[in-house]
């Protein structure tokens, strides 16, 4: 812990700030594996809990590409604030939803909120330190943030085990703990962090200026290249994220204290490696940390889904957090595309490309489920992400050169 006392004080306010926030954030994700089990024990099918995650993701892409082009021209705090105020409803909604219907508001508000927050907070959270040393720094970050979700799964599978356990009323109580820490983070980052420069181009709104503006950054050398490859995201990873805990429910008889170990394992695995990684990423550059990553979490998956029992699903979440922990990589590579004020626009970009095929994808993932094998899913994300996503970072995606200009494309691809 030492050594990493420098480095943390060495941290601008802000980024420390966006840290704590990060934080509150990954508590909540990780207290509540159970969200895809409450939507069908309020009456949904698996195709329609498929369709509902799609159209949470279609709402995202859509918002992103607007409000991506106005958190740098405008302001970010207040774009990021309009984000985590709507997405404090999301958790509400599930808390007071007596059937199915009532979820279908609270997809669309996560996909508006989500939209709205990812940008500006990808732009703020990059540009508070150099390219040279980003994975050591959002190694350190993760260290920091990731400790409080330690123990986020086993409270939220506590919860549940005293509140009735898997059925709805059992996992209910897990959104008024959600609601209760998203308010808090919300009024930390409102009452602390500290408004930025104002953007270099003036906010003239303009949806001719806005094209410009996105044509420009494709023209840096593997955007397209970046982006391409982000939208086949939704078709393998996004295809298969609804149904991990789901198939270990009800495939492996997995109980809620199993998944919430799963979730502890995971975490604890992506706390301690990541410092190390993000040095990896720096030293070894950020693709090499991508594509071997990706290689751990397929045999994780292989693990996960051909063996049963509490040890092998414990081993397959350890693999997942060894792959959790190469994250630093995506995110540094993803900003450092394009130069530090175009960094909203380029997550946006990133973001609206990853759920542009999000309603097909999700409702194939159900019908895959519900009328193929449950074991479909996951061996389609393997197929695509392997043998389409990972060869297009190989071979038309730079390395980062730590330099603050970025080169114009000359891109086959």
């Amino acid at each position: 812990m030492q050594s990493l006392k420098p480095s943390f004080r060495s941290l601008p306010r802000r980024f420390r700030i966006l840290m704590v926030r990060v934080g509150v954030s990954n508590f909540v994700f990780n207290m509540n594996p159970y969200n895809s089990i409450y939507v069908l024990a309020l009456g949904a099918s698996a195709t329609q809990l498929g369709l509902l995650t799609s159209i949470g993701t279609g709402v995202s892409a859509a918002f992103s590409v607007l409000t991506g082009w106005i958190s740098d021209r405008w302001d970010r705090k207040t774009m990021f604030l309009i984000g985590a105020a709507l997405g404090i409803l999301v958790p509400t909604i599930y808390l007071l939803a007596p059937s199915m219907v009532w979820l279908i508001p609270a997809f669309i508000l996560y996909g508006v909120s989500d939209g709205i927050l990812q940008p500006p907070w990808s732009a703020l959270y990059a540009n508070s330190v150099k390219n040279e040393n980003r994975g050591a720094f959002y190694g350190i970050a993760n260290f920091f943030t990731l400790m409080p979700t330690l123990f986020a799964g086993l409270v939220g599978g506590a919860i549940v085990a005293s509140s009735g356990g898997l059925n709805a009323e059992g996992i209910r109580p897990v959104y008024l703990a959600q609601a209760s820490l998203l308010i808090f983070s919300f009024l930390f980052v409102l009452r602390f962090l500290e408004r930025e420069d104002k953007p270099r181009a003036p906010f003239d709104f303009s949806v001719k200026n806005m094209v410009e503006d996105y044509r420009r950054i494709m023209r840096n050398r593997g955007v397209r290249s970046w982006v391409l490859m982000k939208s086949l995201g939704s078709v393998s990873i996004g295809l298969a994220d609804p149904f991990w805990m789901l198939y270990a429910a009800v495939v492996h008889k997995a109980s809620a204290m199993t998944m919430a170990y799963m979730v502890t394992v995971r975490t604890v695995t992506n706390i301690v490696l990541s410092p190390i990684a993000g040095k990896y990423v720096d030293r070894f550059g950020r693709k090499k940390m991508i594509i071997s990553g990706r290689g751990v979490m397929y045999l994780a998956t292989i693990v996960f889904i051909i063996f049963g029992g509490e040890p092998y699903l414990l081993l397959a979440w350890v693999l997942m957090g060894v792959n959790d922990a190469t994250g630093i990589a995506w995110s540094a590579k993803e900003v450092e595309l394009v130069d530090e004020e175009d960094r909203s626009k380029i997550t946006a970009l990133s973001h609206a490309s990853f759920n542009s095929l999000a309603v097909p994808a999700s409702i194939l993932g159900g019908f895959l489920w519900d009328s193929v094998s449950p074991i479909a899913p996951f061996l389609i994300m393997m197929i695509i992400d392997g043998g389409i996503r990972m060869q297009v970072i190989h071979k038309f995606v730079p390395e980062s050169n730590n330099s603050s200009k970025h080169e114009p494309a000359h891109e086959t691809l």
